[in-house]
């Protein structure tokens, strides 16, 4: 199957891409997404949602959540509420330096002891870090940041090819992914259903199914909401119509962006948008 990761750039000075984030559920958040990188991501206020290989993981405040390379997941606030992140991208070209076979590598922290409170030790020291005043913060975030590649690689290291170790996935994302990427790359035109289950050589009922199953949406829901998503944006950034915001994205008329938009948020694009800008 042909997909495509998602990118991720480095600072050239820290070995891992660190971003603190404050997400509000205002905002919603639709796109599933995958990268060869593993990533972490630590709640430090709130708690976080976390779709994950076509599971629902809510992430409480203090504690933090792995993704493996390939794993396809999303972050968001629980619903009505905000929460506060740090996000950490790890870098296999760097982890290959002391690990040859990374890319044979998934990593196990759930069901290693030693691992989870010495990783949410070093977390809570990224949370303390004031990145806006502090002009040295980039040594602490290497500092740490190599504490938990250590950990990692010293208590976590599994090996996919090894049939005694392999960590088995629950489902087969192969044909999610696919079809994920497609959607992503087409959702402004129609898409049918005979059309996204053929791109993945599925029957389009096995596909409906299927699809539901690994992401826990429907595809005509992930579609609407891809498309809401976008629209909305588009609103906020260009400034655009609720006419042109609709015919741009995907949506066969302007009712059917609007219905869309009262369904998720109760309320109109209008007053959604309104709503937005007077936070």
């Amino acid at each position: 199957m042909n997909y495509k990761y998602e990118i991720i750039n480095y600072d050239k000075n820290i070995p891992a891409k660190i971003t603190y984030l404050d997400l509000s559920s205002d905002t919603h958040k639709t796109e599933l997404h995958w990268h060869r990188e593993p990533e972490i991501i630590y709640v430090i206020e709130g708690q976080a949602e976390c779709p994950h290989n076509g599971e629902v993981v809510v992430v409480d405040e203090g504690d933090f959540i792995f993704f493996n390379s390939e794993d396809v997941h999303l972050v968001r606030p629980v619903s009505g509420t905000t929460v506060k992140l740090v996000c950490i991208q790890l870098s296999f070209e760097y982890m290959r330096v002391f690990c040859k076979p990374i890319d044979s590598v998934i990593f196990d922290v759930t069901n290693k002891p030693e691992a989870k409170p010495a990783i949410i030790e070093i977390l809570k020291k990224f949370a303390e870090i004031d990145v806006t005043s502090d002009d040295y913060a980039s040594l602490l975030h290497i500092s740490y940041v190599n504490k938990i590649y250590y950990v990692l690689m010293k208590y976590c290291i599994c090996f996919r090819r090894a049939s005694n170790s392999m960590v088995i996935p629950k489902r087969d994302f192969s044909y999610a992914k696919t079809a994920i990427a497609y959607i992503n790359e087409n959702f402004k035109r129609e898409i049918p259903l005979d059309e996204i289950s053929s791109v993945v050589n599925l029957s389009p009922s096995y596909f409906s199914k299927y699809f539901k199953n690994v992401t826990q949406v429907s595809f005509s829901e992930y579609l609407a909401n891809l498309r809401l998503e976008n629209a909305i944006q588009d609103m906020l950034s260009k400034n655009s119509t609720v006419s042109a915001a609709a015919l741009e994205n995907g949506f066969a008329n302007v009712k059917s962006f609007i219905t869309q938009c009262k369904k998720v948020y109760d309320c109109t694009p209008a007053q959604y948008k309104k709503k937005l800008l007077n936070r």
